[in-house]
């Protein structure tokens, strides 16, 4: 990196001035204000970046001051009071948060402490506090000064962080403990986690289920390392979340005293592994870094259970995806790719259950320059956007590399397996550690430990409440400038001949969120989400948040009429919701406050004609001919949305964006279609309930002169008798 010369913030400078003058008038000399390496004072524990006070021992001194900080007999997070000859010293706020230190600066910080013994002797000390945590000065994603020890060719930009710094030094003083995720249980719902890592085998939790065996904690062996290259994942996963903190090894988790528990996804068992987590007790949030691509599906079973995590406060983050612009692949035979040239998300992501859940909390992913990470999905269910980098060191490669994120890689990494092998930021200090994890499996950890510290400081907390909080307390475009996003747009597309829309970029709801298809509503502030967590009692909406919402559906059994002769485009008006339980309680008069939408559009499918020649081919047998062409009509599709505010439309599905609703362009995944079942007729007569994070917090009543609407646009004719068997519109609300 091109280190330039660094100007101290105010505070800094004022604390050093002081010990300098001190310097001065002692002489330097013995016997009066003499400086000492190490003599006589001891410091012990304590946490430089986290503000862990340090106890600091000096035999024969009845006064001691530092040259920066806080020095005082009374422990300020436990109340203790200090022993003779002893003293607390806490290393102050200001002095990271300029971010205008360099590398060695965060590695070690000099201070000067002054002792007054009984007889009027002054002396002075030199102390040198190393990291408590030597790989956490690498970690940009907890603390972005700038710092490339990766050898990247794009240094990472100052500031672009997850703000933990001041999370982490928050104190809550009816616990008399500062905020680190302590009490909180994670779940890793991924590849099986290396149970003998260093840096996390003391954050492991048993949740003694029997018979679960071959799924929680099941732990990763060399002889996995050795037959499947990207089983080291879970282990880079959790380490994000919640490797040891103040341990002297490795980096950090965002929550790093948080508990965690390894629940393995290697065959795809949702419905088991999630009857676990049910069982599990204590358990406040599942992280979930994987996704399934293009493989659209419905399992009402699955759905089932996300629903009843939720209602049970246990929060769901899941990885969006890395797609956006992946428009070639062996095993997706028909995708398009006017997608990448466009600069257009290549593949929707509302597939399995997971991805499509209302209450699923959907993560997108950040680079180190405060920019989409160059593969994160986005999409209109992105709820908020975590910190995943990019690629980290690709040698000669490329002229655009940046960071990627540091964390926990398998213990049997030397050799196998190992990421970071030939880069120039391994050493022998470093091996069971990575520089080169990335994509929105990085991102999710990220939120999700940042929810672990909300969970701590608010243990009360609803999975409703927190999504508000996530929502209200996340950075957009008008706090991180790097965000700025323009309209992406065509007057004419080559495909419909008139304006159309790719991308709104930032828009503002009806409720006043600023929300983006690419960053949900914005980037994650782990230190504002845990101040939002603490005043949660004192904001009504979020008090509010604390109830289960209440469901209504729409009932007008034909909601889908054709918008003009061509029969191309739809456009589908709800009403007469109803309890879907009882159809006797209906919306009546009542005004919602929205915490969630979802349309269901199992019944999206085409007549054989259309605009273009592959129309015909939609409604053959199910055969390759007939898979390409539901994959191109569903490649040319564009959703859209609007809620009775009537300000924005919400772009559900883009133009150009690959989509395999109805094709199966997986189907010659057998061993896939084996565990999820045919999809064609799972599609057909199941659900599939597709969301959208936009109109959050807006209102909903019952009004005949304004209606939600879900409008198609199509190259092909619409079937609109198979639309009106199935669509509804699904509102969870709040009166």
């Amino acid at each position: 990196m091109n280190r330039k010369q660094k100007i101290r913030n105010t505070a800094l400078l004022t604390a050093l001035a002081a010990s300098a003058m001190i310097m001065a008038a002692c002489g330097g000399h013995s016997g009066h204000g003499s400086s000492h390496e190490d003599e006589g004072l001891r410091i012990e524990g304590g946490d430089a970046l986290s503000g862990r006070p340090y106890r600091v021992t000096l035999t024969g001194a009845t006064e001691l001051s530092a040259s920066m900080g806080t020095v005082s007999k009374i422990n300020p997070v436990t109340q203790e009071e200090a022993g003779e000859n002893e003293w607390f010293y806490v290393v102050p706020a200001a002095y990271f948060a300029g971010y205008d230190l360099d590398y060695e600066e965060v590695k070690s910080l000099s201070v000067t402490f002054r002792a007054i013994s009984g007889d009027g002797k002054i002396s002075e000390y030199q102390q040198q506090l190393k990291i408590t945590d030597p790989l956490l000065a690498d970690q940009w994603h907890l603390y972005n000064i700038g710092q490339d020890p990766f050898s990247v060719d794009l240094d990472p930009v100052a500031r672009i962080d997850i703000n933990v710094i001041p999370a982490w030094r928050t104190i809550l003083e009816d616990r008399k403990a500062q905020v680190d995720g302590s009490g909180v249980l994670i779940a890793i719902f991924d590849t099986p986690i290396d149970l003998n890592h260093e840096d996390l085998k003391g954050q492991l939790h048993d949740p003694g289920i029997a018979g679960s065996e071959k799924f929680i904690n099941a732990g990763i062996t060399l002889a996995d390392l050795k037959e499947d290259d990207g089983i080291a994942h879970g282990t880079g996963v959790a380490g994000i979340v919640a490797s040891s903190g103040l341990n002297g090894l490795g980096g950090r988790g965002v929550a790093f005293n948080a508990r965690l528990t390894s629940f393995s996804n290697n065959d795809l068992n949702e419905p088991t592994v999630l009857g676990y987590m049910l069982q599990t007790e204590g358990l406040k949030a599942v992280n979930a870094s994987w996704g399934l691509d293009l493989m659209t599906y419905s399992n009402p079973s699955v759905a089932d259970l996300y629903e009843a995590l939720y209602e049970e406060g246990i929060a769901v983050f899941h990885s969006q995806g890395n797609e956006f612009d992946e428009d070639d692949s062996t095993d997706k035979p028909h995708i398009l790719g006017e997608c990448s040239d466009l600069k257009v998300d290549c593949e929707y992501k509302q597939t399995n259950e997971i991805a499509r859940q209302p209450f699923v909390i959907q993560v997108g992913s950040l680079n180190s320059l405060g920019v989409k990470a160059s593969y994160g999905s986005t999409g209109a269910n992105l709820w908020v956007t975590g910190f995943g980098g990019e690629f980290g060191y690709e040698g000669s490669y490329s002229s655009d590399s940046s960071a990627a994120i540091v964390t926990t890689l398998s213990s049997f990494a030397d050799g196998w397996d190992d990421w970071d092998e030939g880069t120039p930021w391994r050493t022998a200090d470093n091996s069971f550690y990575t520089s080169k994890m990335n994509g929105t499996s990085s991102a999710t950890p990220s939120v999700t430990g940042a929810a672990a510290l909300a969970y701590q400081a608010n243990p009360g907390l609803t999975v409703s409440q927190l999504r508000y909080l996530l929502a209200t307390t996340s950075r957009t475009d008008k706090d991180m400038p790097t965000l700025a996003l323009e309209t992406a747009a065509s007057d004419d597309d080559g495909v419909y001949h008139e304006r159309i829309v790719y991308d709104h970029g930032w828009q503002e709801n009806g409720a006043g969120l600023r929300f983006a298809n690419r960053y949900g509503f914005g980037v994650v502030d782990a230190h504002a989400l845990v101040d939002g967590a603490l005043g949660c009692s004192e904001d009504p909406v979020c008090v509010k948040m604390a109830d289960l919402p209440e469901v209504f559906v729409s009932s007008n059994s034909t909601p889908c009429t054709y918008a003009d002769s061509t029969q191309m485009s739809v456009k589908c008006s709800f009403s007469g919701f109803r309890d879907p339980e009882d159809e006797e309680t209906t919306l009546e008069n009542a005004t919602l406050t929205i915490d969630a939408v979802t349309y269901d559009v199992a019944g999206l499918g085409y007549l054989p004609e259309g605009a273009e020649g592959y129309c015909a081919d939609t409604a053959s047998e199910l055969t390759e001919t007939r898979r390409a062409a539901v994959f191109k009509a569903n490649n040319r599709l564009q959703i859209t949305a609007a809620s009775q505010a009537g300000i924005i439309d919400a772009l559900i599905k883009p133009v150009y964006t690959n989509w395999d609703i109805n094709a199966g362009a997986g189907a010659d995944n057998q061993e896939l279609l084996d565990l999820i079942g045919d999809l064609e007729g799972g599609v057909q007569n199941s659900p599939l309930e597709i969301a959208t994070s936009t109109f959050y917090l807006e209102t909903i009543t019952e009004d005949p002169d304004r209606h939600f609407t879900l409008s198609f646009k199509s190259r092909c004719k619409l079937d609109l008798e198979s639309l009106n068997r199935h669509m509804k519109m699904k509102v969870y609300g709040r009166r």
